[in-house]
Protein backbone atom coordinates (compact mmCIF):
# COMPACT_ATOMS: atom_id res chain seq x y z
CA UNK A 1 0.00 0.00 0.00
CA UNK A 2 2.72 2.37 -1.03
CA UNK A 3 0.47 5.13 -2.37
CA UNK A 4 -1.67 5.55 0.75
CA UNK A 5 -2.37 9.24 1.45
CA UNK A 6 -3.52 11.35 4.37
CA UNK A 7 -7.03 12.84 4.03
CA UNK A 8 -5.52 16.33 4.18
CA UNK A 9 -4.05 15.63 0.72
CA UNK A 10 -7.54 15.08 -0.75
CA UNK A 11 -9.54 17.57 -2.78
CA UNK A 12 -12.24 19.34 -0.67
CA UNK A 13 -15.22 17.21 -1.81
CA UNK A 14 -13.35 13.94 -1.28
CA UNK A 15 -11.95 15.19 2.02
CA UNK A 16 -15.48 15.93 3.27
CA UNK A 17 -16.59 12.38 2.35
CA UNK A 18 -13.55 10.89 4.08
CA UNK A 19 -14.08 12.98 7.21
CA UNK A 20 -17.76 11.95 7.32
CA UNK A 21 -16.61 8.30 7.31
CA UNK A 22 -14.01 8.88 9.97
CA UNK A 23 -11.20 7.89 7.59
CA UNK A 24 -7.65 9.07 8.14
CA UNK A 25 -6.07 7.57 5.03
CA UNK A 26 -7.09 6.88 1.46
CA UNK A 27 -5.62 5.72 -1.82
CA UNK A 28 -6.56 5.36 -5.45
CA UNK A 29 -5.92 2.19 -7.45
CA UNK A 30 -6.73 2.22 -11.20
CA UNK A 31 -9.10 5.12 -10.64
CA UNK A 32 -10.99 3.52 -7.73
CA UNK A 33 -10.74 5.22 -4.35
CA UNK A 34 -10.32 3.31 -1.10
CA UNK A 35 -10.48 4.62 2.46
CA UNK A 36 -9.42 3.14 5.79
CA UNK A 37 -11.78 3.44 8.73
CA UNK A 38 -10.49 1.79 11.89
CA UNK A 39 -8.39 -0.69 9.86
CA UNK A 40 -11.32 -1.61 7.60
CA UNK A 41 -11.28 -0.91 3.88
CA UNK A 42 -14.11 1.11 2.34
CA UNK A 43 -14.55 1.41 -1.44
CA UNK A 44 -16.01 4.37 -3.32
CA UNK A 45 -18.91 3.33 -5.54
CA UNK A 46 -20.54 6.27 -7.26
CA UNK A 47 -21.04 9.06 -4.75
CA UNK A 48 -20.58 7.02 -1.60
CA UNK A 49 -18.11 4.75 0.18
CA UNK A 50 -19.19 1.22 1.18
CA UNK A 51 -17.35 -1.29 3.36
CA UNK A 52 -15.36 -4.16 1.87
CA UNK A 53 -15.50 -7.01 1.15
CA UNK A 54 -17.54 -6.46 -1.99
CA UNK A 55 -18.52 -8.90 -4.71
CA UNK A 56 -16.55 -9.45 -7.90
CA UNK A 57 -19.57 -8.09 -9.80
CA UNK A 58 -19.45 -4.81 -7.89
CA UNK A 59 -15.70 -4.53 -8.43
CA UNK A 60 -16.16 -5.28 -12.13
CA UNK A 61 -18.71 -2.46 -12.38
CA UNK A 62 -16.30 -0.08 -10.64
CA UNK A 63 -13.52 -1.05 -13.08
CA UNK A 64 -15.84 -0.42 -16.05
CA UNK A 65 -16.62 3.05 -14.67
CA UNK A 66 -12.95 3.83 -14.00
CA UNK A 67 -11.09 5.94 -16.53
CA UNK A 68 -7.64 4.61 -15.60
CA UNK A 69 -5.48 2.95 -18.24
CA UNK A 70 -5.27 -0.82 -17.86
CA UNK A 71 -2.34 -1.48 -20.17
CA UNK A 72 0.81 -1.67 -18.05
CA UNK A 73 2.62 -3.69 -15.39
CA UNK A 74 1.81 -0.92 -12.90
CA UNK A 75 -1.92 -1.17 -13.72
CA UNK A 76 -1.80 -4.97 -13.35
CA UNK A 77 -0.17 -4.60 -9.92
CA UNK A 78 -2.85 -2.08 -8.90
CA UNK A 79 -5.70 -4.31 -10.13
CA UNK A 80 -4.31 -7.28 -8.19
CA UNK A 81 -3.97 -5.17 -5.02
CA UNK A 82 -7.49 -3.82 -5.56
CA UNK A 83 -8.90 -7.35 -5.93
CA UNK A 84 -7.25 -8.35 -2.65
CA UNK A 85 -8.42 -5.28 -0.74
CA UNK A 86 -11.97 -5.19 -2.11
CA UNK A 87 -12.91 -8.90 -2.37
CA UNK A 88 -10.63 -10.48 0.23
CA UNK A 89 -9.03 -12.71 -2.41
CA UNK A 90 -5.38 -13.74 -2.18
CA UNK A 91 -3.64 -13.31 -5.53
CA UNK A 92 -0.99 -15.93 -6.33
CA UNK A 93 1.79 -13.82 -7.80
CA UNK A 94 4.52 -16.50 -7.87
CA UNK A 95 4.70 -20.28 -8.13
CA UNK A 96 5.96 -20.32 -4.53
CA UNK A 97 2.59 -18.88 -3.44
CA UNK A 98 0.94 -22.08 -4.69
CA UNK A 99 2.60 -24.25 -2.05
CA UNK A 100 0.41 -22.83 0.71
CA UNK A 101 -2.68 -23.84 -1.28
CA UNK A 102 -1.86 -27.54 -1.60
CA UNK A 103 -2.47 -30.38 0.84
CA UNK A 104 -3.51 -30.04 4.46
CA UNK A 105 -1.11 -27.86 6.39
CA UNK A 106 -1.18 -27.46 10.15
CA UNK A 107 -0.94 -23.94 11.48
CA UNK A 108 -0.75 -22.71 15.07
CA UNK A 109 -4.51 -23.06 15.62
CA UNK A 110 -6.04 -23.87 12.26
CA UNK A 111 -5.62 -26.61 9.71
CA UNK A 112 -6.10 -25.36 6.17
CA UNK A 113 -7.32 -27.72 3.48
CA UNK A 114 -6.04 -26.67 0.09
CA UNK A 115 -8.00 -25.13 -2.75
CA UNK A 116 -5.69 -26.00 -5.55
CA UNK A 117 -5.64 -29.40 -7.19
CA UNK A 118 -3.94 -30.90 -10.24
CA UNK A 119 -5.92 -28.70 -12.64
CA UNK A 120 -4.94 -25.50 -10.85
CA UNK A 121 -1.29 -26.52 -10.61
CA UNK A 122 -1.28 -27.22 -14.36
CA UNK A 123 -3.14 -24.07 -15.39
CA UNK A 124 -1.45 -21.53 -13.13
CA UNK A 125 0.71 -18.92 -14.84
CA UNK A 126 2.37 -15.77 -13.58
CA UNK A 127 0.21 -12.63 -13.68
CA UNK A 128 0.37 -10.95 -17.09
CA UNK A 129 -1.18 -8.29 -19.28
CA UNK A 130 -1.27 -8.03 -23.06
CA UNK A 131 -3.31 -6.35 -25.79
CA UNK A 132 -6.44 -8.27 -24.73
CA UNK A 133 -6.24 -7.56 -21.03
CA UNK A 134 -4.98 -8.97 -17.74
CA UNK A 135 -4.85 -12.53 -16.39
CA UNK A 136 -4.00 -13.65 -12.87
CA UNK A 137 -4.96 -16.37 -10.40
CA UNK A 138 -6.29 -16.02 -6.87
CA UNK A 139 -7.86 -17.76 -3.91
CA UNK A 140 -11.35 -16.19 -3.82
CA UNK A 141 -13.44 -16.51 -0.63
CA UNK A 142 -17.01 -17.72 -0.84
CA UNK A 143 -19.52 -18.76 1.80
CA UNK A 144 -18.08 -21.74 3.67
CA UNK A 145 -14.77 -21.74 1.84
CA UNK A 146 -12.90 -20.39 -1.14
CA UNK A 147 -12.05 -21.35 -4.70
CA UNK A 148 -8.88 -21.19 -6.76
CA UNK A 149 -9.88 -18.98 -9.69
CA UNK A 150 -8.56 -17.45 -12.88
CA UNK A 151 -9.37 -13.73 -13.06
CA UNK A 152 -9.39 -11.83 -16.33
CA UNK A 153 -9.86 -8.14 -16.98
CA UNK A 154 -10.92 -7.60 -20.58
CA UNK A 155 -9.18 -4.50 -21.91
CA UNK A 156 -12.03 -3.48 -24.23
CA UNK A 157 -15.00 -3.94 -21.87
CA UNK A 158 -12.97 -3.47 -18.64
CA UNK A 159 -15.04 -6.28 -17.11
CA UNK A 160 -13.57 -8.55 -14.44
CA UNK A 161 -14.44 -12.17 -15.23
CA UNK A 162 -13.86 -15.05 -12.81
CA UNK A 163 -13.48 -18.70 -13.80
CA UNK A 164 -13.38 -21.31 -11.02
CA UNK A 165 -10.44 -23.64 -11.63
CA UNK A 166 -10.51 -25.71 -8.41
CA UNK A 167 -13.15 -25.70 -5.68
CA UNK A 168 -12.22 -26.25 -2.08
CA UNK A 169 -10.73 -24.63 0.97
CA UNK A 170 -12.18 -25.06 4.33
CA UNK A 171 -10.72 -24.23 7.71
CA UNK A 172 -11.00 -26.55 10.66
CA UNK A 173 -10.27 -25.19 14.12
CA UNK A 174 -7.66 -27.42 15.71
CA UNK A 175 -7.01 -27.71 19.41
CA UNK A 176 -3.32 -28.22 19.82
CA UNK A 177 -1.98 -29.85 22.97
Amino acid sequence: MGNERDIHDAEPVLRAKLEALGAQHWMELVGIRLAWVRWWVWVEFGETFVPAPRSVGELSEALRNSRAELNSEAALAEVMELVELVTGARVTRTRDNLHSLTLDQPGPEIIFSGTIGAQGLTRWEAPRWDSRGMVFYANLPRERGADFVCMRVDRASRALVVEVVDEGWFEVAAKLG
